[in-house]
This record gives C-alpha cells, structure tokens and sequence, in this order.
C-alpha cells in the first residue's frame, strides 16, 4: 500500500487495525518485518498483535527458511468472503455471476485448448514467443482466480438453501 492509498493511515488508524489491516490481506506469507513495515509499526508491535491474530484464529504461521511467516487463514477467509456474498447479493444476482464465471472458462478452454490453468502453463514450453508467454502466465492466474470464485459462488448459493426460512441460527 503506498502512502498516497492510505492518507492519514498512521495518525487516524491504531498500530492494532494497521496490523490487522495489513496481515488478514496477505495474498501470500509474509514475515513479521514485512508486515510491520507495512502497518508502520515497529517489529515487537507487529509480533504482539499477529500473535494475537495468530491465537484468535485469524491468522497462520508458516514455517519458512528460519523464520516465521503470517498468512491469513484460508478457511475463515473463505467464509468471511461467502458471508460478503450472501448478505450483499441476492441468490439471482450470484446465479447470473455464475453463469458469466462459467462462459468465461470455457471460453478459455476453447481458445487454448486446455482443459485446466496448469496445461495452459505447460503449453509456455510449445513457444518461443515471450508475449505469448506471458500471456499463457497471466491467463493461467485469472483462471485459477475464476475457479476460485466460481466454487466460491456456487457455496454461497447453498447458502440460500439452507437458510431460506431461517430467521435464527440452529443449535449445534
């Protein structure tokens, strides 16, 4: 995050949320260090609260050529993010983003004459061409991402199932 996306970000948010912010974002692991120079808080700062992320189950630690890397944990994100989804759309809305998510992979299929991201990437050894490599990389990324979504979507929908009438929690 550069200065100019977060203006005010040192005076107006605490070393806690900056932390938080900061650490349950990650797109990949990252060290206590990384992590503080981000939040701009010092290093023992940064460990208290991922600790605490740590033991609140929001974050995980990975280990990684002797030192330890936070990253947010998989399974609370993915059901923050299907919470997002069921309260802010409607089981039509998600339907017809599951429909787009869908053409959109076969499309890919069809144009690459692949069946999965991976074969895609394979594929980069059959040219010479670095354009087309690059290309073949990033629409490898935006598939998975896709394929992400799409099973993402497709729990959320279960979602309106299973709660349809549902006014309360049921007891575990």
């Amino acid at each position: 995050m550069s200065d100019a996306e977060r203006p005010g970000w040192t005076e107006s948010v605490s070393a806690a949320d900056r932390v938080r912010s900061v650490a349950t974002t990650l797109s990949e692991p990252r060290t206590a260090n990384w992590i503080a120079g981000e939040a701009e808080v010092a290093h023992e700062t940064a460990r208290k609260y991922l600790d605490r992320l740590v033991a609140d189950g929001k974050l995980e630690t990975v280990d990684g050529d002797a030192k330890t890397l936070y990253q947010p944990d998989p399974v609370g994100q993915y059901l923050a993010e299907m919470h997002s989804l069921y309260t802010d759309h409607t089981a039509d809305e998600l339907a017809d983003r599951l429909t787009e998510i869908t053409d959109q992979l076969r499309r890919w299929q069809d144009e690459y004459d692949t069946e999965t991201p991976n074969e895609l990437r394979a594929a980069i050894g059959e040219t010479t061409d670095a354009a087309t490599a690059d290309e073949y990389r990033r629409v490898a990324t935006e598939w998975e991402q896709l394929q992400y979504r799409r099973s993402l979507v497709e729990d959320t929908l279960r979602l309106y199932d299973r709660f349809a009438d549902d006014t309360l929690p049921a007891p575990v």
